[in-house]
């Protein structure tokens, strides 16, 4: 082989390697990531990081690719994987500026994602690194009053539903008493009417009893007779029987007409 092809060969191995060090996948992701090619990007920072000694220590490299990978994440929406991107990135972040830098980025995909109280305490720490960042500022006021907002909302309704609830147990309350009243109502028309069926029943008997108690009351009172009422009585009963006999004397001597039976 001649040195022209061992050396054709040498230069496609060379052009089919990728860059082999974490700055040169760096660059490569920095450039999808302007394109708006975001799924290559974070490919690209991914490679980087894989190819990172970990010996070397981190340095400003590492903390630029987990930056940008956590980018490049939110912006495919893995609001998840961006989160790791973003926190690993500010726990390595090599001075202030880097912390707020990464401490604002995650705040924001914690907000994204309606993480308020995690994305608060991000903002918290980029303000703490750079007192006059004032898109740090501006964001931790808006989502502390987002949150006061929230809890307010919560209490309201906690408030409504416990005053629902209340106003759910006075009528449960009242529906009872009702009921006892009812109830009560009922069994005392129940009592009346045991009382005025036993009045009833005494009268009856007292109604049955009263004829034979007052039974020598409605006849009338025996008047003891006079001596001359008396003989008059007899003087008349006398006659009567004188005449009586007298009749009887004058059927005796007649014979008695015997009708026909034929």
């Amino acid at each position: 082989m001649t040195f022209a092809a061992i050396l054709g060969v040498f230069m496609a191995m060379i052009q089919i390697i990728p860059g082999s060090t974490p700055k040169q996948q760096g660059r490569v992701g920095n450039d999808h990531l302007k394109q708006e090619e975001y799924e290559e990007a974070a490919t690209a920072y991914q490679d980087g990081l894989s190819t990172y000694q970990t010996s070397e220590g981190t340095d400003q490299t590492y903390y630029g690719l987990q930056n940008n990978l956590g980018l490049s994440l939110h912006r495919q929406e893995n609001f998840e994987a961006a989160g790791r991107a973003f926190e690993e990135a500010l726990s390595y972040a090599p001075g202030s500026d880097a912390t707020a830098r990464a401490a604002f980025n995650a705040g924001n995909n914690a907000f994204t994602s309606q993480q308020l109280e995690r994305a608060l305490q991000h903002y918290q720490t980029a303000l703490m690194a750079d007192p006059d960042n004032e898109d740090a500022k501006f964001n931790f006021e808006f989502v502390t009053r987002q949150l006061q907002e929230q809890q307010d909302q919560q209490q309201q309704q906690q408030d409504s539903e416990d005053e629902e609830q209340e106003e759910n147990e006075q009528d449960q309350d009242q529906e009872g008493e009702q009921n006892n009243e009812q109830n009560e109502e009922q069994q005392g028309e129940r009592d009346e009417d045991l009382d005025q069926n036993d009045q009833g029943q005494t009268e009856e008997e007292q109604t049955e009893k009263e004829p034979e108690q007052s039974g020598g009351q409605d006849e009338p009172n025996e008047t003891p007779l006079t001596r001359e009422q008396a003989e008059r009585i007899l003087e008349a009963l006398a006659n009567e029987e004188e005449q009586l006999l007298r009749e009887v004397q004058k059927m005796e001597g007649r014979p008695r007409r015997v009708t026909k039976d034929w």
